[in-house]
C-alpha cells in the first residue's frame, strides 16, 4: 500500500497515472490558510455534481479558510476543514491512493494540501439519471404508476415512501472487481427469516466476477439449482411490488443502474401473481388468477396435446372435429410434427422481431406476420388452419403469464413437450409432466422449496395461493 507523502505534484503524477491520463480527470488549484499553502482539487468529470463541488468545497474553501494557520498541526488543519468548511454530506480523510482511487472513480472530490500527508474526500456524487416514469415492461391497470430507475438511491426511497417503518433495513455491497458496483439489500428486521437474510448476504458476499452491468448477473450467480430453466429469483420493476414482498417476509436485492430489483425467496406461484391482484375486488382477482394458471397449462401442452391426439390417438376426436381438421390438412406437404415445429418456431421468430423492432413499426411486423404470412400459407396449402389456430391459441395463453422469465421457460419446454409427443403421443406428455413435477420438487429458492406452499402443503397459504382472499378476513398479519 503506498501512502500519502504530502507533495501535490507527485500526487498529481502519481493519480494521473493511474488513471492512464484519462482526459476526464480534472482538478482545481488553489491557495488557502492565512500564509497561501498550496491546494488541490481532484475530480472525475461527469460523476459529479458541479454545483455541489463548487458551493460545498471550492467556494468554502476560497473563503472560509483564512483562519488557518500553518503553525497549527496537520490534524486540526485536516480537522477543521473537514469539519467546518466542506458541507458535503460525507467526507472522510484518506491516508492512502489504494483508498482513494475508487472514491474518486465513484464521484468523490479529493482535497490535497502541500505539506500534509492527509488527503479529504467529499461525497459529490451527481449521475444524470431518467425521470421516474411508468414500468415499461408491465403494465399497469391499477395501482401506482411509477417504476424504479437506474439510481439506486432513488430505487431505496420508493420503497422507503412506501414502508415507512424502522424496522425497515438497507445493506449495501460493493459487488464486481472492476465495476464495484454498489448492491443495496432490503427486508423488515421482525419480518424476514433470519436464515434467509444470512444466506442472501453470504451469497452475497462470496461473488467474484469482474462486473456487473445489469441485475441478471446477480440472479444467476446467487440462485439456486443454477442449471435449472424456471428462475428461482424474482425480478421485477415496480416498487410497490418489492415493498408488498418485504412486507411477506422476503429479501429484496437493489442494483445500481439497473431499474430491476431482485426478491427472494421466489416460488412457481409467486411468478404467477401480480400486485394488481391486491387492488382488484377478491372474485374477479381470483377469476384472472385462476385465468393464470389455465393460461400456463396451455401454453405448455396445447401444442403437444394436438400433435399428439392426431398422431397416435384419433379416436378421441369426434368423428365431425376430426373430419374437418383432416380436410384442413389435405393436401399439406410437411408432416404434422415438421407443421407444429414450423408455426411454432416462426411465431416465436415474430415475437422476437417485434421486440426488437422500433416501436413505429414493431406493431406493423408482428400484424402483418401473423395475418398476412399466415393466411397466405394456408391459403398456398403450405399449412393448415388448425395449426393456426393452435399456434395462435397458445400465443395468446403465454401472454397471461405475468413473470417474463417465467413464459420463456414455459415455451422453451412447450417444444420439449411436442417432442415427447412425437415419439409417444399422451403417454408421452404424461412422462413429461411426471418428470417435470420430480423437478420442481427437487428445486428451492434459499431454502423454500419452490411449489411451496402446496408441496409441502400449508393449507392456510395454499388457499392464500389460488385465492385472493378478501381484506375484511384478514384480521391480524398471518405468521
Amino acid at each position: 500500500m503506498r501512502n500519502f507523502t504530502g507533495t501535490l505534484k507527485a500526487a498529481f503524477e502519481y493519480i494521473d497515472q493511474e488513471l492512464g491520463h484519462s482526459s476526464d480527470l480534472s482538478f482545481r488549484q488553489c491557495q488557502i490558510g492565512s500564509d497561501n499553502t498550496p491546494a488541490l482539487i481532484m475530480w472525475v468529470d461527469g460523476l459529479i455534481n458541479k454545483q455541489s463541488l463548487n458551493n460545498d468545497i471550492i467556494s468554502p474553501l476560497m473563503s472560509g479558510s483564512r483562519s488557518i494557520n500553518r503553525v497549527d498541526s496537520d490534524e486540526t488543519t485536516i480537522n477543521f476543514i473537514s469539519h467546518s468548511l466542506i458541507t458535503t454530506t460525507e467526507v472522510i480523510q484518506v491516508t492512502s491512493y489504494e483508498s482513494l482511487i475508487p472514491l474518486l472513480i465513484n464521484g468523490w472530490s479529493v482535497v490535497i494540501i502541500e505539506g500534509i500527508d492527509i488527503m479529504i474526500a467529499a461525497n459529490t456524487q451527481g449521475l444524470e439519471t431518467r425521470s421516474i416514469d411508468e414500468p415499461a415492461s408491465t403494465s399497469v391497470i391499477r395501482g401506482p404508476r411509477d417504476g424504479f430507475v437506474e439510481s439506486i438511491d432513488t430505487n431505496i426511497s420508493l420503497i422507503r415512501r412506501r414502508v415507512k417503518n424502522k424496522l425497515v433495513r438497507v445493506e449495501n455491497h460493493w459487488i464486481g472487481n472492476m465495476s464495484h458496483t454498489k448492491i443495496a439489500m432490503m427486508y423488515i428486521f421482525d419480518r424476514a427469516n433470519p436464515d434467509t437474510v444470512s444466506e442472501v448476504r453470504t451469497r452475497l458476499d462470496h461473488i467474484d466476477i469482474d462486473a456487473i452491468l445489469e441485475s441478471q448477473y446477480i440472479e444467476d450467480l446467487i440462485k439456486d439449482s443454477p442449471s435449472s430453466f424456471f428462475p428461482t429469483v424474482y425480478s421485477t420493476e415496480r416498487p410497490d411490488d418489492v415493498a408488498g414482498a418485504i412486507l411477506e417476509g422476503r429479501v429484496a436485492i437493489i442494483v445500481d443502474g439497473t431499474p430491476f430489483a431482485l426478491v427472494l425467496p421466489c416460488t412457481l406461484f409467486h411468478l404467477l401473481k401480480t400486485t394488481e391482484d391486491l387492488y382488484l375486488s377478491y372474485p374477479i382477482a381470483t377469476f384472472i388468477r385462476w385465468i393464470r394458471f389455465i393460461g400456463f397449462f396451455i401454453t405448455l401442452l396445447l401444442p403437444a396435446s394436438y400433435l399428439g391426439v392426431l398422431t397416435y390417438h384419433p379416436e378421441m376426436v369426434p368423428p365431425q372435429l376430426l373430419s374437418s381438421i383432416l380436410s384442413a390438412r389435405d393436401g399439406v406437404p410437411f408432416p404434422l410434427l415438421m407443421e407444429t415445429l414450423l408455426m411454432e418456431l416462426t411465431f416465436e421468430g415474430l415475437r422476437e422481431a417485434s421486440i426488437r423492432m422500433p416501436k413505429s413499426i414493431g406493431s406493423a411486423i408482428s400484424i402483418v406476420g401473423a395475418l398476412v404470412i399466415g393466411e397466405s400459407a394456408v391459403k398456398a396449402g403450405i399449412i393448415s388452419s388448425p395449426s393456426v389456430i393452435i399456434v395462435a391459441g397458445t400465443a395468446i395463453a403465454s401472454f397471461t403469464i405475468p413473470s417474463i422469465s417465467l413464459s420463456a421457460t414455459i415455451r422453451l419446454l412447450r417444444f420439449v413437450m411436442i417432442i415427447l409427443a412425437s415419439f409417444l403421443g399422451l403417454y408421452g406428455i404424461m412422462i413429461g409432466l411426471f418428470l417435470l413435477g420430480i423437478h420442481l420438487s427437487s428445486i428451492k429458492s434459499v431454502g423454500m422449496p419452490y411449489l411451496a406452499p402446496f408441496a409441502p402443503f400449508r393449507p392456510k397459504e395454499a388457499e392464500r395461493a389460488l385465492v385472493r382472499v378478501p381484506w375484511f378476513t384478514l384480521r391480524k398479519r398471518q405468521k
